[in-house]
């Protein structure tokens, strides 16, 4: 063979083996997209094309088709897992192929919840702990700290959730504020979005007479939304609170509970704004309402570093003797989230 024929050769060689192990992704309009796919979610997909810089998130909506050259780990709706390569199928559809699958398994795309080229830690964390305070000298003294962190853990089918916060002031070296609060919450999933629920929670306040609140309960609930960038989720049960004063008297009673948890990260996830809401109404008496929130939005700040503005609410409809319904506390503070 000459040499320009054998060099040519080598060139069309090398040429047709980057088209055959890249990945294809197929959209609904019948654009192609060739190139690397990254990882996707429930609802998206983020692939990076050919000689581009930057990775492109695109719908699954509008994902008609998706053939890859390596293993994909595929979580399904109802929790199942598929493990092979994609390879063509019917619009709509992805068919993978493997060496321990008998025959391929073909699937609806809407039907998946998650996919990577590498297997799905098999616990997955995220959490956030946060500080702030004040120091005053001068005409006045006064010092004021709080504290608040939450953690979760999550796998396909369980998911524990931890949080404490608390928070302690002084005016001229007398004790003006001395209030902690912390639980955990531990959901199983039965399908891909509903759960049951278990919950307990410890809380106490000097200045509100309280010694001990006591509260568990369980029940069930939803999740709406589970994405990189919007999480919601929604649950109802029943509960019995315990509640020890230092000088009125104790009290206790069973109660319907409700929670809404919301998070939404915007900007690629630099932004993230977050509500969480936690309501028990007795179920003999209607003024025995409790409601407690927690709204604000966390942004980076440097070195990893991230600042929270947020604005706690606690309602209580029939207080001790003494107490206001609504304590309002007003936050900033700088922490590390994960």
């Amino acid at each position: 063979m000459r040499p320009y024929a054998l060099f040519t050769s080598l060139i069309l060689l090398v040429t047709s083996a980057g088209t055959a192990w890249a990945d294809t992704l197929t959209l609904d309009n019948g654009d192609r997209i060739t190139g690397t796919f990254v990882e996707a979610t429930s609802s998206t997909v983020e692939f990076k094309p050919e000689h581009a810089a930057d990775t492109v998130t695109i719908r699954w909506s509008r994902v008609a088709g998706l053939t890859t050259d390596r293993t994909l780990y595929v979580r399904l709706e109802d929790g199942s897992k598929i493990v092979g390569q994609a390879v063509e199928a019917d619009d709509g559809r992805l068919r993978l192929m493997s060496g321990q699958l008998v025959e391929p398994a073909e699937v609806p795309i809407s039907s998946i919840s998650g996919a990577s080229t590498s297997p799905t830690p098999t616990v997955r964390t995220s959490g956030n702990i946060a500080a702030g305070g004040s120091l005053t000298r001068g005409n006045t003294r006064t010092e004021a700290y709080n504290l608040n962190a939450d953690y979760e853990a999550r796998t396909d089918v369980n998911r524990l959730r931890l949080f404490a916060e608390g928070a302690r002031a002084k005016e001229d070296g007398d004790l003006s504020r001395e209030s902690a609060r912390g639980g955990m919450r531990y959901d199983h999933f039965v399908s891909e979005r509903t759960y049951l629920n278990s919950n307990l929670s410890l809380a106490t306040d000097r200045f509100r007479d309280l010694k001990l609140r006591t509260i568990v309960g369980v029940g069930a609930g939803f999740q709406f939304f589970d994405t990189d960038t919007r999480k919601l989720s929604a649950e109802a049960g029943l509960s019995y609170v315990n509640e020890e004063f230092r000088e009125a008297s104790n009290d206790s009673r069973a109660a319907a509970r409700w929670a809404v948890d919301y998070e939404e990260r915007l900007f690629g996830g630099g932004i993230r704004l977050f509500h969480n809401q936690e309501g028990f109404q007795g179920l003999e008496e209607s003024r025995d309402l409790l409601v407690l929130t927690r709204t604000g939005i966390r942004f980076p700040l440097v070195l990893s570093l991230t600042g929270t503005a947020q604005v706690n609410v606690d309602y209580d409809r029939d207080p001790p003797e003494g107490n206001t319904t609504t304590d309002t506390a007003y936050l900033l503070t700088v922490g590390y989230s994960w």
